[in-house]
């Protein structure tokens, strides 16, 4: 099976493999390195490392990986779940024997933050149906559109073996795309402020190794041989680990030649290649321990922004992919199945804010009190599934109808319900 090809166990694992003993090797092996302005070497393997690449990734990843995906299916005009469906077992226990649903859904938001593309192989049986959704090496998979019959089909490497595989056998989730067909890399847009923060972390962990002490030149009136250069470095580094006091003789004098951190504006070019690194992805600067600006009542708001703009077009990404590939027409057409993400977690609020909302929605006869108490985890109580409506409410069209009634009287002036003249008509006979 493919499954047992792509995690087969080797003393030695080549590029592309996956050996449950080992770290995925494919997960740092990705595409060739390029130099950036500052001279460093940035690629999809090595922005994984960058701390702000990693916490902007690891925050959307974690926070996708964390909502439930829950099954339903509209019957007989009501919305059921669905919990004894395959599909429904696979995305909300274990997609296949090697990851759980938060594990499987955190890799998929992993390579989209970082390649651009997640890629699940839809792995079934003889029957035709599902039995696992496993991941595929984003670095050795590619989409192809045949140029005869304009079918998309996929190429990949398992275990330096190639597969092609049809589309309907590969779930893909992408980022952005130019062409819909495969998603760009946002590294490939980050290059360079990668590259420049890279370059200044690097320099600001020489400083502390150098206990902070500035760069300078230690000028000498007559020449030195190389032993007493030596002995002066040697003397020189003994003084600045704090250890007793320099002796340094005919006339050595030290110049600093350095520039001061915030002469070069070292912490704010950080600081900017964080929010611009923040903005590509979407991310609050709140979630990357960035709190300059923050306030209680801001963060709550940004909080709702960041799932209504950040998290909300990966969720419909994810769901419309595995319905169109996990479900058939027959499933989708007839039985009415789909995939929700359940972000209500992440919409919770404070206790304060969540009493109000429950108190409007159990007034206005959309939620019972029962509906109420398992969404706080609590179990249900007696007439607690029975909906309540306020008898101070009606419709406009029969408002003053209503009111008569309420009165004992009906239009045209009668009393106990009947109609001016029908009384004396009646007495009359």
């Amino acid at each position: 099976m493919l499954i047992d090809r792509l995690f087969e166990s080797r003393s030695d694992p080549p590029v592309g493999s996956w050996s449950p003993k080992s770290v995925p090797e494919w997960v740092f092996d990705a595409f060739g390195t390029k130099d950036t302005a500052s001279g460093e070497k940035v690629s999809e393997n090595t922005a994984l490392v960058h701390p702000d690449i990693f916490t902007c990734v690891n925050v959307l990843s974690d926070d996708i990986a964390k909502l439930p995906i829950h099954m339903f299916q509209k019957k007989d005009g009501a919305t059921h779940q669905v919990s004894n469906h395959p599909v429904s077992k696979l995305l909300s226990l274990r997609p296949n024997k090697y990851m759980t649903a938060f594990t499987w859904k955190k890799l998929m938001m992993v390579h989209v933050g970082i390649w651009g593309n997640g890629y699940s192989y839809i792995e079934t049986d003889k029957d035709g149906s599902i039995t696992a959704f496993i991941p595929l090496n984003p670095a050795y998979t590619s989409p192809h559109i045949d140029p005869k019959t304009g079918l998309l089909w996929y190429e990949t490497m398992i275990n330096n073996t190639r597969h092609e595989l049809i589309s309907d056998e590969v779930l893909h989730f992408k980022g952005l795309s130019n062409d819909g067909i495969i998603g760009k890399s946002p590294i490939t847009v980050l290059r360079e402020h990668v590259g420049a923060q890279s370059a200044a972390t690097k320099y600001n962990s020489r400083l502390y190794k150098n206990d902070a002490t500035p760069r300078g030149i230690l000028k000498v009136p007559q020449m030195l041989e190389e032993d007493a250069k030596t002995s002066a470095r040697r003397e020189w580094k003994r003084v600045n680990r704090g250890e007793n006091i320099a002796i340094i003789d005919a006339g050595l004098e030290y110049q600093s030649i350095s520039m001061p951190l915030q002469d070069a504006q070292f912490v704010e070019s950080m600081k900017y290649n964080k929010a611009v690194i923040s903005a590509l992805y979407k991310v609050p600067m709140h979630k990357v321990n960035e709190l300059d600006r923050a306030t209680f009542n801001n963060i709550e708001h940004q909080g709702i922004e960041y799932v209504k703009n950040s998290l909300q077009p990966y969720i419909v990404n994810f769901e419309q992919e595995i319905q169109v590939k996990a479900y058939t027409n027959h499933e989708l057409d007839v039985m009415n199945y789909y995939i929700k993400f359940n972000v209500n977690s992440e919409l919770r609020g404070d206790s304060k804010s969540r009493a109000e909302f429950y108190e409007i929605m159990h007034r206005i006869s959309t939620m019972n009190p029962d509906e109420i108490r398992d969404k706080e985890d609590m179990n249900p109580i007696e007439n607690g599934d029975r909906y309540m409506s306020s008898l101070n409410f009606t419709f406009l069209d029969i408002l003053e109808d209503y009111q008569l009634a309420k009165s004992g009287a009906m239009k045209g002036g009668g009393e106990n319900g009947q109609e001016s003249g029908t009384s004396s008509s009646n007495n009359e006979d």
